[in-house]
């Protein structure tokens, strides 16, 4: 388990929700669900012993997680699904279709409309609710509710003259419209009510009930009560709104909710597609000016939106952005119809908008926690670091140095610096090695340091302000053994530096080597200080090489056109299109060259005599022709 994975267990909320694991990939390969998140994503991770062998396997390659919060335990099931059919986890049981749980349809298309169970919510002018997990207390509310707000229950959409009512209408189950016992405003009335219901608008009814159940109870009808309490407990069970599935609309629209701190903010988005909610992204930003929320969204908003996104027709916020009309004319603009930006203040919108910004708040607290842990973390492990060094004081500003090359080629010096325990990469540095020809580790750090020390020294000197090589490190760490040490002390001595704690970090053995000292100092696997300064030597090792390699693909890919005199990008690309090899150009004249759009006479005539005298130089006219018909790549992809 990696420190992050173990760092997001330990800050799982105790709340319901859904868990996305991930592979070491970022690909989303299981989607489950939670009464309580922390108790159940931390299961995973107890004694393989008591999980199956499906799940032994998935937690094996368990990388990363992300949670998403809700309000219950039915909001989760209906975002599991979601998400199951958004990212077809490779360890989720997946459905073939979209059958999964049931709506329930009031059929507003017709004349006296009627309440049916559907599977899937179309856009065919009727009214969807749900979709609903408890498929049993589903029935029983249409039953209660087939006794509160009768409905038709015949499938006929149209009554011959003369048709006869059925049987429910003899027994008081339907108003019987078909006989004409009930007018078409009185029946929509009804309708209204069953609306109103599934909807949530059930206050009113539930207190009746409580009141009807208490007056049973005290006349000892406690069967009575009894359906009364049942009742009452369905229609809150039923009625506990899936804010994550608004199926009914079918709508498009994303989400947006921010929230801040003093110095950062969280931008968290859920992208709702056809009335489900299908993914969802956070965003960190950096807020230094303590700029407020308006203008947060604002920016956020032109960011995210402005860099190529699908931009949905309705985007609601948490606040109404700077510049809003602005905005959403240039959304309008770019997608080609009209954009609006919505500050939601009541309904399903308003409900998932709450759900949203409870998801922002909860992943800024969980940043801001483990940036916090992290700091102590690192302030603890540089203290470690001085007691193991006996430093006389805490090392603040620690560098390290590694030299990359390949048998002497390309050879490049890197310089990484840790702020009290910390990376600070807009202080790293990287050197070009300029004085030596071969293979020599020893003398190419001498090379860096010397650089290093003086151009610092300069820096002061000239009072340049704000300095950047004129803050000298608490402590040099090198990447190596003693030979390393030694070449590093040898050079600051002859520097007249001042004197600074300096070690090596040798790989093989994890080896610390002092100056002055015989014996290597080494440290426990799981002791800070160690793991310390393996993260600064680990960081030297990758920023050097990351150098080295772009310099070594950039040799590989140069052309000789890359040196010729008044040959920039442009007209190199111009070049190659045109004549198609190195060869082609060469055998060009002054005339075809100028030709060429871009180019002029007197740079083709600079061309000319530059490739013409750089093959008489050159004394092989083999290796010159196997040159120039290789295919030829510039850097930006360009072939010829």
């Amino acid at each position: 388990m990696n420190d992050t994975l173990r760092q997001k267990l330990a800050d799982l909320p105790e709340r319901p929700g859904c868990y996305l694991m991930k592979d070491q990939n970022g690909t989303v390969i299981y989607v489950g669900k939670a009464v309580n998140l922390k108790n159940r994503v931390r299961s995973y991770f107890q004694s393989a012993a008591s999980h199956s062998g499906k799940t032994n396997l998935l937690v094996e390659h368990i990388a990363d997680l992300d949670t998403v919060v809700v309000n219950s335990e039915a909001d989760a099931l209906i975002l599991e699904a979601n998400l199951i059919k958004e990212y077809s986890p490779h360890y989720n049981i997946l459905m073939r279709d979209d059958k999964y749980y049931p709506y329930l349809c009031l059929t507003v298309s017709q004349p006296y409309p009627r309440l049916i169970v559907a599977r899937r919510a179309k856009n065919d002018g009727d009214k969807y609710f749900g979709p609903y997990p408890d498929v049993g207390g589903m029935r029983q509310v249409m039953k209660l509710l087939q006794e509160l707000f009768p409905l038709r229950l015949c499938a006929h959409r149209s009554w011959p003259k003369g048709h006869r009512a059925c049987l429910n209408a003899h027994i008081g189950r339907c108003p019987a419209p078909c006989e004409g016992k009930i007018s078409q405003e009185a029946y929509l009335r009804t309708v209204a009510q069953v609306e109103d219901f599934l909807r949530g608008k059930t206050t009113g009814l539930l207190k009746h009930m409580e009141k009807q159940m208490a007056l049973a109870s005290e006349e000892l009808r406690f069967e009575d009560a009894a359906r009364y309490r049942d009742w009452a407990a369905k229609i809150r069970q039923v009625q506990a709104q899936q804010q994550l599935d608004l199926s009914a609309g079918g709508e498009n629209y994303d989400v947006l909710a921010l929230a801040g701190d003093e110095d950062q903010a969280v931008a968290q988005l859920f992208f709702v597609r056809r009335g489900k909610v299908v993914g969802r992204e956070h965003f960190f930003l950096t807020n230094r000016q303590s700029a407020p929320l308006p203008v947060l969204i604002c920016r956020f908003l032109q960011e995210y939106y402005g860099g190529g996104q699908l931009i949905p027709p309705v985007i609601y916020v948490n606040a109404p952005p700077e510049d809003g009309e602005l905005l959403a004319g240039q959304f309008s603009q770019a997608s080609g119809r009209k954009v609006s930006l919505i500050c939601p203040q009541r309904g399903d919108k308003r409900r998932l908008m709450r759900l949203v910004q409870e998801n922002a708040a909860l992943i800024l607290q969980q940043s801001l926690q483990n940036q916090k842990q992290r700091q102590e973390g690192d302030a603890a492990a540089v203290e470690s670091l001085r007691q193991v060094l006996g430093l006389k004081k805490t090392p603040g500003r620690i560098e390290c140095y590694d030299i990359s090359h390949i048998q002497g080629s390309h050879m490049v010096g890197s310089m990484v610096v840790f702020i009290n325990g910390a990376p600070a990469p807009k202080l790293y540095r990287r050197f070009k090695i300029k004085t030596l020809s071969g293979s020599n580790d020893f003398a190419a750090l001498q090379e860096v340091l010397d650089r290093r020390w003086r151009r610092g020294r300069e820096e002061r000197e000239k009072g340049k302000q704000p300095l950047d090589f004129g803050h000298f490190p608490d402590l040099l760490v090198i990447d190596g053994g003693k030979g390393q040490l030694s070449a590093v002390c040898s050079q600051l001595a002859a520097l007249s530096a001042a004197p600074t704690p300096i070690i090596s970090l040798a790989k093989r053995e994890e080896e610390i080597f002092l100056p002055g000292q015989s014996q290597s100092l080494r440290l426990p696997e799981n002791h800070d200080a160690r793991k310390l300064l393996q993260r600064i030597r680990d960081e030297a090792h990758r920023f050097a090489i990351t150098y080295h390699r772009r310099l070594r693909q950039k040799s590989q890919t140069q052309s000789f056109l890359d040196d010729a005199p008044q040959i920039g990008v442009k007209r190199r690309q111009a070049l190659l299109k045109a004549f198609g090899s190195l060869k082609q150009i060469r055998a060009a004249s002054v005339e075809e060259l100028s030709a060429v759009p871009g180019m002029n006479e007197k740079a083709a005539a600079a061309l000319f005599d530059y490739l013409h005298k750089r093959q008489e130089n050159d004394g092989n006219e083999t290796k010159w022709k196997a040159e120039t018909e290789t295919v030829c790549y510039t850097n930006e992809g360009d072939r010829g």
